[in-house]
């Protein structure tokens, strides 16, 4: 009878380490891809009705922090990843795959989803793609993504983050503090609520075309390079529009900005532009096609022109005083007649015919007496016999 033969020795402790590397293993390892803001589906699948953890480890941290425990007839989340996280094995046993969404740039790193004994069932290298040129329409707003390690657990008080554009600073926020770059007070932000996920993108309202340029995002102290390193900004006219309005109507302009502004009529090809709108950095100045008639409404970034005529046909130009580009236009058509043009041509109907009436009177007159009518027919009587 043979005997089954067992390492010995070293090559015990060999053939056990062995086995344990071979339990750790995992089944399959994924490298993905996703864009910032986007959903991912993180796989993993095993027995059903076992006791499972996702653990996640930040890039260059060394610590696992805890994604979500999917217990039998139960799911919780860990802490970063609440209201984010959903799992599919509470209807679809054994499948413990997870939906992240969306996704954060702090959200890169490795991830790992084991049993309860620490049998791994999957890891994860999950990277995030993130855009660097934006185009923007002026007066529209523009967010410029950057995005760094910010460790998971830090607090708002510990953030520093600087934009610049061209050396010069455009916004900082510092502990809770913020300052900006001359022109952008009010105007530029960055949320501490997504900086904490490593979010840091620049948020600048109202776009000028002043704000084009190449942008750079700092953090931390000291000063790190944010992903990317840099976005360039382009902004960008609005497309033409073709309006048509009744005579006697209401004209409404986009501006797309309150200040500076400049508003021209031309009322056709090789025909000069005329002033109708200036609003440049004091109060708005009309031109006197636009007196009496216009209405700025600043807050709509609108200009209203009032009782429309046919004269008023042409094309309205926006432009920015500081760099001189075209932000809209608009070209306008005015069909129809205004009421008070109609009731000018009734009036003159009527005084037409009143005045016909008052010639044809006297005339009337004349006949209708007998003496001058008998008279009329003796002479055409004498002409009629005369040789």
């Amino acid at each position: 009878m043979s005997q089954q033969r067992f390492p010995a020795g070293n090559e015990m402790c060999k053939f056990w380490v062995l086995l344990a590397l071979l339990a750790a293993s995992p089944v399959y390892s994924d490298r993905m891809f996703v864009s910032f803001g986007h959903s991912l589906t993180l796989p993993c699948h095993g027995a059903p009705s076992r006791n499972v953890k996702w653990r996640f480890q930040e890039y260059e941290y060394p610590d696992w922090l805890d994604v979500a425990d999917l217990y039998t007839g139960s799911f919780s989340s860990g802490n970063g990843f609440q209201g984010r996280v959903e799992s599919f094995h509470l209807k679809d046993p054994g499948n413990y795959s997870l939906l992240l969404s969306p996704v954060v740039y702090s959200d890169l790193g490795i991830y790992k989803c084991q049993y309860k004994n620490k049998t791994i069932l999957s890891d994860v290298k999950l990277e995030i793609r993130v855009p660097s040129n934006v185009s923007v329409a002026m007066g529209m707003s523009a967010s410029l993504p950057c995005f760094g390690k910010i460790n998971i657990q830090a607090r708002a008080d510990d953030l520093d983050i600087l934009w610049k554009r061209g050396g010069e600073n455009v916004y900082q926020l510092l502990k809770n503090t913020t300052t900006y770059g001359p022109g952008f007070e009010n105007r530029a932000s960055v949320s501490p609520e997504q900086a904490l996920y490593g979010n840091m993108s620049l948020t600048i309202r109202q776009t000028r075309f002043s704000d084009e340029g190449d942008y750079q995002c700092f953090y931390n102290s000291p000063k790190e390079r944010g992903n990317p390193d840099s976005a360039s900004l382009v902004v960008t006219g609005h497309p033409p529009q073709n309006l048509t309005v009744k005579a006697g109507g209401l004209l409404s302009i986009p501006l797309y900005t309150a200040d500076p502004v400049r508003v021209t009529f031309s009322a056709g090809l090789g025909s000069d532009e005329v002033l109708m709108l200036d609003a440049n950095k004091g109060p708005a100045r009309y031109g006197e096609r636009c007196a009496q008639r216009c209405e700025l409404l600043a807050q709509e970034y609108t200009l209203l022109l009032r009782s429309v005529t046919l004269e008023d046909a042409g094309v309205y130009k926006v432009t920015d005083p500081e760099t001189n580009k075209t932000i809209g236009s608009v070209s306008l058509e005015v069909s129809g007649l205004s009421a008070g043009e109609v009731a000018g041509i009734v009036v003159g109907v009527l005084v037409s015919l009143l005045v016909l009436v008052g010639s044809a009177f006297p005339v009337w007159k004349f006949f209708i007496k007998p003496g001058n009518f008998q008279n009329v027919v003796r002479f055409r009587a004498a002409r009629a016999e005369a040789p």
